[in-house]
């Protein structure tokens, strides 16, 4: 469930309430305004007022079989909160945008292919923008934003029509009313472990690995590229203490065997390989549309990274050669560049890793095809040389020579190579000529540590899919989370909170109600709080960033009792 700490909480009158100037009206329960305050914000357009009532009560009986030893009350509260989540799912439905309506009918008659296709296009609709993350204040800031950054404008879909900005729940609402409009299939998804958090593990790893190679073999890295390094070495222990808010996607059903998760919040998309077990448990989610089940494909991450680092390796070699050129004393400038331009390098240099202008990667492009005007003549390109190359040849050496023009060394590099000198002085210009290739490949090294941690890293640009997964029927958890939401930015009332945690199990709902712990007094820490922790240390948590927290509900738990103990045998 959403969890929130605002420093003061907002107003909330029951819309139920009738107001007459000479009477007191009744205060209904804080869960009853609550109900009501989110039926009222996703009621269709032209819906009689009784429907909901009816659809309680149609959903009531099969909820009552097949909870027999719930009380009454709670099974009315499931029946509410499914009613809600399928009205919220409607009324996006409803407010959809027109191209994402259009896409819907295309979806509903489309092939598997087109269905992917349209998967695509609809995350990158609803892909949330931010901007990339390279410093410790920066990553401080986001994270201060996206947790107070929360007002209920955002997850109801008449709101944020209005307002913008949906939050994770609001554009799953999107994609739900998207699935509902195409007649798909489809599970809502809230990572256990979401596939940013191996990511940054595993960036960190690749950090540490390039710093250290870079000290081993003394190179010097530009402070910029240093500070970023240190920063995503240090991101994962800054990381672990954002708070834990309930997330939310969705699998979508693209064929009979496949499903491909869209969760645009965390810019996230794609297919997992085991397909079969998420048709599993959609089968049996049927049966039991409370009920959340737990889908494992770490196997799939593990395979992931393994092939990031696999990846170095070719990088890796270049670098070692590099260096053993820089080292070598009799450097023969000629046979370096034709060493050079038919290397890797230049696959590396046009790969977007190289974070070079667009309009530079395309001259160098344009160069490799040998229709762009050369650097240096070729003339004096094969008089460097001593000897005729072919034509594909000399191409590449133009296009690393657009490339070196881009560098701090390189500009002399490339104009020692067009200034002619006379027989009697060629000795002369070979000696400066490897004087400014040392230089330039002092800088390639440099680089290319740039490069590894380019080419190994795991970003935030759907590389990695979310390893572990909670998977339920979407309707039920919409409504427990709506009515959570609003509850945490209102009352925050322990009443609702208990309500909901009695009727929605689940790891991240115990997750929720766990940290309370840390954000509560001790002397009125919630039962339903130290009961969710107690269930937590009795499950199988990988998560490191959750192992943390559970670590530090831990201490504060050991210090309270420290503090009681104390304090009793003070007053004997």
């Amino acid at each position: 469930m959403t969890t929130l700490d605002h420093s003061l909480p907002c107003p909330l009158q029951a819309d139920s309430v009738r107001r007459h100037p000479n009477t007191n009206p009744p205060r209904a329960s804080d869960l009853d305004r609550v109900l009501s305050f989110c039926r009222k914000r996703t009621t269709p357009s032209g819906s009689d007022p009784v429907e909901f009532p009816q659809a309680v009560w149609n959903e009531l009986l099969p909820i009552s079989r097949r909870f027999p030893s719930l009380d009454e009350a709670s099974r009315q509260l499931m029946s509410e909160l499914t009613v809600l989540g399928r009205q919220a799912i409607q009324t996006a439905a409803e407010s959809l945008d027109p191209h994402l309506k259009q896409l819907a009918s295309e979806y509903a008659d489309g092939s598997d292919e087109r269905r992917r296709e349209i998967c695509d296009e609809l995350f990158h609709f609803l892909l949330t923008p931010t901007p990339p993350v390279r410093t410790q204040i920066e990553l401080l800031q986001q994270i201060r934003d996206d947790f107070t950054n929360q007002s209920c404008n955002r997850i109801f879909p008449r709101q944020f029509t209005k307002h913008g900005n949906p939050n994770c729940l609001g554009r799953a609402l999107i994609l739900l009313a998207f699935a509902r409009l195409a007649g798909a299939t489809v599970l809502g998804a809230t990572p256990l472990i979401p596939g940013s958090e191996i990511a940054i593990r595993h960036n960190a790893r690749v950090a540490r690995g390039i710093l250290r190679h870079a000290k081993q073999h003394r190179v010097t890295l530009k402070p910029e590229l240093i500070s970023f390094l240190d920063f995503i070495t240090e991101r994962s222990e800054t990381d672990r203490l954002r708070p834990p808010m309930f997330h939310m996607g969705i699998v979508i059903q693209t064929s009979d065997a496949g499903w491909t998760l869209i969760d645009p919040h965390a810019k996230v998309a794609g297919r997992y390989q085991s397909p079969s077990l998420i048709s599993q448990i959609e089968t049996h989610s049927r049966l039991h549309p409370e009920e959340i089940f737990a889908a494992d494909f770490r196997s799939e991450t593990d395979l992931k990274c393994s092939q990031q680092l696999w990846k170095l390796q070719s990088v890796t070699a270049l670098l070692q050669q590099l260096q053993t050129l820089g080292l070598s004393e009799a450097l023969h400038v000629d046979a370096a560049l034709i060493f050079l331009a038919e290397s890797n390098l230049l696959e590396y240099i046009t790969s977007d890793a190289w974070n070079i202008p667009r309009e530079e990667k395309e001259k160098i492009a344009a160069q490799l095809r040998g229709v762009q005007s050369p650097v240096i003549e070729h003339g004096l390109i094969e008089r460097l040389l001593k000897r005729n190359y072919p034509q594909t040849t000399l191409f590449r050496i133009q296009a690393l020579l657009s490339y070196v023009l881009l560098l701090d060394s390189g500009k002399e590099f490339v104009g020692l190579l067009a200034f002619d000198v006379s027989d009697d002085s060629q000795s002369l210009r070979q000696e400066m000529l490897q004087d400014s290739f040392r230089d330039l490949l002092e800088e390639l090294i440099a680089r290319l540590h740039g490069f590894l941690f380019n080419t190994a890293s795991l970003g935030s640009d759907r590389s990695l899919l979310h390893p572990v997964l909670e998977l339920y029927q979407p309707e039920f958890r919409v409504g427990v989370e709506l009515v959570s939401h609003v509850n945490a930015v209102t009352l925050r009332s322990e009443a609702i909170s208990q309500a909901l945690f009695h009727v929605c199990q689940g790891q991240t709902i115990q997750i929720s109600r766990a940290t309370e712990i840390l954000r509560t007094p001790n002397e009125l820490i919630p039962l339903s709080s130290q009961q969710a922790f107690n269930n937590l240390h009795a499950e199988d948590i990988k998560s490191d960033r959750l192992q943390t927290i559970l670590e530090r509900i831990s201490l504060k738990l050991s210090r309270i009792t420290e503090s009681r103990n104390h304090h009793d045998s003070e007053s004997k």
